[in-house]
C-alpha cells in the first residue's frame, strides 16, 4: 500500500484558546493522495491531554465528578486536562492532579500515549498512574469547573462500567490500562 499524502495547501480556518493555551485550530487542506486524487481534507490541531489515575491504595482510586457542557450532564472521570504550551506531560499531570483534587503524588508513572482521533488530528493523550497520594493543597479549579471528588474501589468502577455509567472515553481507556490490564510504566522518552 502506498503511503503519504502530499499537502498542496493548508489554510487555518479557526482557532480557540484561553490566552495561555491554544486548545483547537481547524485547518482545511488540499491534498494529493498516492493514486493522484486531489481532495479537500479537514483536520484539527488540539493541545495534548493528560489523564491521571490516582490510587489511594491498591484497591481504591480517586475520581472526580464534573458537569460536561457538550453532553449536558455530570460525568465520573479521572483528573485530566490540557498540556499547556511548552509544558511536559509529566508536569501537566502533576499540575492537573493538584488543581483538581488538591493531592500530590509521591510517584507518577507514565504509562501510555494514544491518539484519540487519528482520522482528524495528531493530538496525543498521555496516561499516568499516581501513587503515594498526600493532601497538600486546596483545589484550584478553572473558572468553568465545578468538581467534586469520589473514592471508588476498582471493583465498584468495573461495575459502573459494566452498567454503562462511565462515559468518558479517556477514563475508560485509563481504567483498562491501569486497573484491568495493569500496564507497566514506560521508560522516559
Amino acid at each position: 500500500m502506498k503511503q503519504g499524502w502530499e499537502c498542496l495547501e493548508s489554510k487555518k480556518i479557526f482557532e480557540a484558546g484561553d490566552g495561555r493555551t491554544v486548545f483547537l485550530e481547524l485547518y482545511q487542506d488540499r491534498v494529493r493522495t498516492p493514486n493522484g486524487n486531489i481532495l479537500t481534507y479537514t483536520k484539527y490541531h488540539a493541545s495534548d491531554v493528560v489523564i491521571v489515575v490516582p490510587f489511594i491504595d491498591s484497591q481504591r482510586v480517586l475520581m472526580i465528578k464534573q458537569f460536561r457542557y457538550p453532553v449536558g450532564k455530570v460525568l465520573l472521570e479521572f483528573p485530566a486536562g490540557h498540556v499547556d504550551n511548552d509544558e511536559e506531560p509529566l508536569d501537566a499531570a502533576k499540575r492537573e492532579l493538584e488543581e483538581e483534587t488538591g493531592y500530590r503524588a509521591r510517584k507518577l508513572d507514565y504509562l501510555y500515549r494514544y491518539h484519540p482521533s487519528v482520522g482528524r488530528t495528531k493530538q496525543s493523550v498521555h496516561v499516568f498512574r499516581a501513587t503515594g497520594l498526600a493532601k497538600k493543597t486546596v483545589t484550584r479549579h478553572d473558572s468553568g469547573e465545578q468538581i467534586s471528588m469520589k473514592t471508588v474501589t476498582i471493583r465498584q468502577l468495573r461495575h459502573l462500567i459494566v452498567k454503562r455509567k462511565v462515559e468518558s472515553a479517556g477514563t475508560l481507556i485509563a481504567y483498562l490500562l491501569c486497573c484491568a490490564m495493569k500496564i507497566n510504566p514506560r521508560k522516559r522518552r
